[in-house]
């Protein structure tokens, strides 16, 4: 016998279909609170997606260099530099050399941008992990194998999208 499809509270539309409409509401929410972020630090949201690629860099382990945060924001060189000259005197990141290629420049976040950011996104953090509450460990690994293939997946369209805009 067939299962029937598992629909969303108001049982009217299958759980796998309200998971995009679901995903697009949390993306409208996390970008409402990193805006207010940006305003209650005189920020540019370029400047928080550019703050945001360093960090998530950082976590990795992975060196991010200006061509490489250029290219993660879909800037152009120009733009990158007026980006870099702001955030750099703004006091939230530091470029250092690279102890492999002393030609090339290093970025990281400074310390009391680290310390900033912790301090405004920690609360969203912990409220986030408090909302994993009542789910098991499984079903919490569940979820952290989906968010990855959902993250995974937005970045090979983007990519891809990105690829067909620039051929038109």
């Amino acid at each position: 016998m067939a299962q029937e499809p598992v629909h969303d509270a108001a049982g009217t539309e299958p759980a796998s279909g309200i998971v995009p409409a679901l995903l697009q509401e949390l993306s409208v929410e996390l970008g409402r609170f990193s805006s207010i972020f940006a305003q209650r630090h005189g920020l540019h949201s370029t400047d928080v997606e550019a703050l945001g690629h360093l960090h998530l860099a950082s976590l990795r382990g992975e060196p991010m260099t200006p061509s490489s945060l250029a290219a993660s924001i879909d800037l152009s060189p120009p733009a990158t530099t007026a980006l870099l000259r702001r955030l750099e005197g703004n006091g939230h990141i530091e470029r250092t050399p690279d102890p492999a290629d002393g030609r090339r420049q290093l970025l990281g976040l400074h310390d009391s941008a680290r310390e900033i950011a912790s301090d405004f996104f920690g609360p969203l953090a912990f409220a986030i992990e408090g909302s994993l509450e009542g789910f098991t460990d499984t079903e919490v690994a569940v979820i952290v194998r989906w968010l990855r293939s959902a993250i995974d997946t937005t970045r090979s369209v983007a990519e891809d999208a990105a690829t067909r805009s620039a051929g038109a």
